[in-house]
C-alpha cells in the first residue's frame, strides 16, 4: 500500500515589508541566526531576490563608516567656525582700538593752539590713508569748516 504524498510545503514566502526588514538586518549584521536562516531559505526559493541582497550589501561597503566621517567634518567645521569668528572679532577690535587712537590723537591735536593747522601735506596723506583704511567716509564740507575755524582761533587762557 503506498502512502499518500504529503503536499510539500513548498517555497517560504514573505511579505515585502518583512523581505526588506531581513534584508536589513543581514546587511546591517543586527539579524539574529534565525531571521538570518529565514531570509537565505527564503533567497534559496527566490534567487531574483539574491541580486537585491548583493546589490543592498554593495551600497552598505561603500557608505560604512560615512556617518562616523560626517561627525568629524561638522566638529571640524564647527571648531574653524569658532575659530574665523574669534579671528573677526579680534580684528573689529584692533580696528576700532587703533581708530580711537587716531581720533582721539587728531581731536588733540586740533584743539592744541600749539600744534599748526592744517597738518603738512605728507601728514594730510597719511591721514587720509588711514581714513580710508578705517573704512571711515571723509569728513563732510561742514566738519572740515569746524575744524579750520577751530584751529585758526586762539583761546583764551
Amino acid at each position: 500500500m503506498t502512502r499518500p504524498e504529503t503536499p510539500s510545503a513548498g517555497p517560504p514566502s514573505l511579505s515585502e515589508e518583512r523581505l526588506a526588514e531581513l534584508m536589513v538586518k543581514v546587511v546591517d549584521e543586527v539579524a539574529s541566526p534565525a531571521e538570518r536562516e529565514e531570509l537565505m531559505s527564503y533567497l534559496v526559493s527566490h534567487p531574483e531576490e539574491r541580486a537585491e541582497l548583493d546589490a543592498q550589501r554593495a551600497i552598505r561597503a561603500v557608505t560604512r563608516g560615512w556617518g562616523a566621517r560626517l561627525e568629524a567634518d561638522l566638529r571640524a567645521r564647527q571648531a574653524s567656525s569658532w575659530q574665523l569668528t574669534a579671528q573677526r572679532v579680534g580684528l573689529a577690535l584692533l580696528i576700532g582700538g587703533v581708530a580711537l587712537l587716531l581720533g582721539f590723537g587728531l581731536v588733540e591735536a586740533t584743539l592744541d593752539a600749539e600744534v599748526p593747522w592744517p597738518p603738512a601735506p605728507r601728514s594730510r596723506a597719511l591721514i587720509s590713508g588711514l581714513v580710508l583704511t578705517m573704512g571711515a567716509s571723509p569728513p563732510s564740507a561742514s566738519t572740515t569748516t569746524i575744524l579750520t575755524t577751530t584751529s585758526t582761533s586762539k583761546p583764551n587762557r
